[in-house]
């Protein structure tokens, strides 16, 4: 979901205009126009902030600049957002706005909003941005750039965070930059540490970056909190921390809600009432008006004597007393509407009512022309509970702020609920299979109606879909939604599974540890002789990359020898490349010929081999050129102990004397006992090296062609 000023989850419309399917993730979110023109000129007692905020615009001209804006819910974070946005676009920058969504998820959602954002597009096109942005947006959809198909997990999300920070750089070099986000709190982890790599990256480029936060949600997600303090580190961010309305303050807001002068005691009252947050001055200065007890009298609004007492601060009743005047079927379609989220479209709505039995609200268009759903909402929107958006725009309606989406939600009964989230669901599969994007919404609301095996199996799809599209943090948050639900054991076991390859991307190897004796207790439990040596292997994997590698390499040992009794090739092979990284100490293509009383070059020799031998056997390519090249770095270990010996005998000016007479390296290698190690370690080179060219595996490529050297640099 994505959006020129718009939303990661503000807006899921479900169906395309032609009422095809559309993909609820990666659809044009509604502009904030609207709210933007409320907003402008109406920002009250924030002087300070909005000097502040247009100061970083003016630094973010030359070079990287970076807002927060941390407050409470119903501060006016939002509406300084909105600001920012006009001063950015009026200073020339193109300038994207995101808001993320508490309920809706994806792999890389608030990343593919802003790089699929008509603003990002308007200026990429026709440029070299443009291929850079289009590459990015499929590293992280999932799908693989050609010639890197082969790239190790954790290498792919480093190399979607790379294509990321090219494209940033590329749109600043056209104009600068602004990216605003708001309620980054709930923004997915994959984004943010995407963005925290941009940063690191493209410090020196035109971007302003403005984040709003709520402190005591954001203090809970690690990812934003490392993300901010990055860039306080690198001293790239001015942290603002508005404050609650003092009483001049709130009696300016009253003034300009109510369009007259509100008298003093009035005014204080009000600011008692609301404690200064300026979103409950405007709930109570409507309720107030709406109940009779504030009332105009010689041009100033005065409230009534017991005024004060009948109306609490609390934000939930004072929307519940707007609310309680609405007509019934405005309540009703205003609570349906809050499933589908924070906004809207008729279309959509129309459609889920038809679903669960509203047929009455079918059509379109009524015999005098109008629309019979909009005018059903249209008090909502006179109460100031919706915003209609600009015609043409995905989102028909927006909730004028999350607490009325959540009020208005929690009018419906629990089985009317149900229905809302089971019509979601069949409209979201109209269209026949769901594309990946769409996995974990439809799991979401899947959950929410109840149905837990169509929410089982939509988690499993969306959480491995998430790593296919190298979104380790999204695909570990579905795991977890998912496990409660799953009963069957094969659908545990590709869950934990997913979970630990998760794991093993991030690096987190005291989590993937902890999560293997669990997918342990499961294999043991399913009685699976593979499944129990697949688990092993894992775990040996983790112990290596926690530095246990003499724990690793005895249980790849013990795996390799029950793989191939049970004839398990495959199994078989995993295990002796695990075995020979383990005595190598050293993982795959990272090795280039260490010291030989460091690392047990026999064993990893013997593990290799065989590796080489299965590999063939089984027709895989990417395994047999990386067995290839650590042969060939175990015979430069050995070439290199025995050079060292040579020296350490005081033979050394001995073969000094020899080049200095004519010689050349070349044939003292030949002649002396390493020579056909030398000239092995060069043919498995060559060959690894037109496998990963031939594959288009270019890491394995740069790793060989790196290792190359050496063999000159031992000579």
């Amino acid at each position: 979901m994505l959006g020129e000023v718009g939303s990661a989850g503000d807006v899921a419309p479900l169906r395309a205009a032609d009422g095809g399917a559309l993909d609820p993730l990666v659809q044009p979110q509604c502009s904030l126009a609207v709210q933007l023109r409320r907003a402008t000129g109406a920002i009250i007692g924030r002087s300070a902030e909005l000097d502040a905020i247009s100061q970083e615009l003016q630094d973010a001209m030359g070079r990287f600049a970076a807002v927060t804006l941390e407050g409470e819910p119903g501060i006016g974070k939002t509406r300084l957002l909105l600001a920012a946005a006009e001063l950015a676009s009026k200073l020339g920058f193109t300038c994207v706005a995101i808001t993320a969504d508490e309920e809706i998820r994806g792999p890389f959602l608030v990343a593919r909003s802003l790089f699929a954002a008509s603003a990002i597009r308007d200026t990429a096109a026709g440029t070299a941005a443009q291929s850079a942005v289009d590459r990015v947006v499929e590293a992280i959809s999932g799908r693989d750039e050609a010639g890197f198909e082969t790239l190790a997990p954790d290498a792919k999300l480093l190399r979607a965070f790379d294509l990321a920070g090219v494209a940033i750089s590329r749109l600043a070099g056209l104009r600068p930059l602004a990216l605003l986000i708001d309620d980054v709190q709930w923004a997915d982890d994959d984004s943010l540490r995407l963005l925290r790599y941009v940063v690191r990256s493209d410090a020196d480029r035109p971007i302003f970056l403005f984040l709003t936060v709520r402190p005591d949600e954001f203090a809970t997600v690690t990812e934003a909190v490392n993300f901010v303090a990055d860039m306080e580190r690198m001293g790239l961010v001015r942290r603002l921390r508005p404050g609650r309305f003092g009483s001049v303050e709130t009696a300016e807001l009253l003034k300009r809600v109510l369009g007259a002068p509100v008298e003093a005691a009035s005014a204080a009252a009000m600011q008692v009432q609301s404690e200064g947050v300026p979103f409950i001055v405007e709930e109570l200065a409507r309720t107030h008006r709406e109940a009779g007890t504030l009332q105009q009298v010689d041009g100033q609004w005065r409230l009534g004597r017991n005024a004060a007492r009948l109306v609490p601060s609390a934000v939930r009743t004072l929307i519940d007393r707007r609310a309680a005047r609405l007509p019934g079927p405005t309540r009703e379609a205003l609570g349906d509407a809050a499933i589908l989220g924070r906004s809207f479209s008729l279309r959509d709505l129309r459609a889920i009512r038809a679903l669960v039995g509203a047929g009455e609200l079918a059509p379109t268009e009524a015999a005098d022309g109008s629309d019979p759903l909009a005018d059903d909402l249209g008090p909502a929107v006179r109460a100031g509970l919706l915003f209609p958006q600009a015609p043409g725009e995905p989102a028909d309606f927006t909730f004028t702020h999350e607490q009325v989406r959540q009020f208005a939600a929690g009018q419906l009964s629990a089985a009317r609920r149900r229905q809302v989230h089971t019509a979601i669901v069949d409209l979201l599969l109209e269209g026949g299979d769901p594309a990946p994007a769409g996995l974990p919404m439809l799991a979401q609301h899947a959950l929410a109606a109840g149905d837990t095996a169509q929410a089982a199996r939509f988690s499993i799809g969306a959480a491995t879909a998430a790593l296919a599209s190298n979104a380790p943090e999204e695909a570990l948050r579905l795991v977890e939604q998912a496990l409660p639900v799953v009963s069957s054991p094969a659908d545990r076991r590709v869950l934990l599974t997913t979970r630990d390859d998760a794991f093993a991307v991030l690096r987190r190897t005291g989590e993937r540890l902890d999560g293997l004796t669990e997918l342990a207790a499961l294999a043991e439990a399913m009685r699976h002789p593979v499944i129990a040596l697949d688990v092993q292997l894992r775990r040996a994997s983790a112990l290596r990359a926690s530095h246990d590698e003499d724990a690793a390499a005895e249980l790849a040992r013990r795996v390799r020898t029950r793989a191939a009794e049970r004839g398990e090739a495959a199994l078989e092979l995993r295990a002796n490349l695990e075995l020979g990284q383990a005595l190598l100490r050293s993982p795959l293509g990272e090795s280039f010929g260490g010291a030989a009383i460091e690392i047990d070059l026999d064993g990893a020799e013997e593990a290799y081999r065989r590796a080489i031998e299965l590999a063939e056997q089984l027709g895989d390519e990417r395994s047999l050129a990386a067995a290839l090249r650590e042969i060939a770095m175990i015979d430069f270990s050995r070439g290199r102990a025995w050079f060292g010996g040579e020296a350490m005998a005081g033979r050394a000016d001995e073969l000094l004397a020899m080049v200095a007479a004519g010689a050349t390296f070349e044939d003292l290698i030949r002649d002396s006992p390493v020579g056909p190690l030398a000239i092995e370690a060069g043919q498995v080179l060559e060959r690894a090296l037109g496998i990963f060219e031939r594959l288009g595996d270019r890491t394995g490529t740069m790793s060989t062609v790196i290792a190359m050297p050496t063999r000159a640099t031992d000579r």
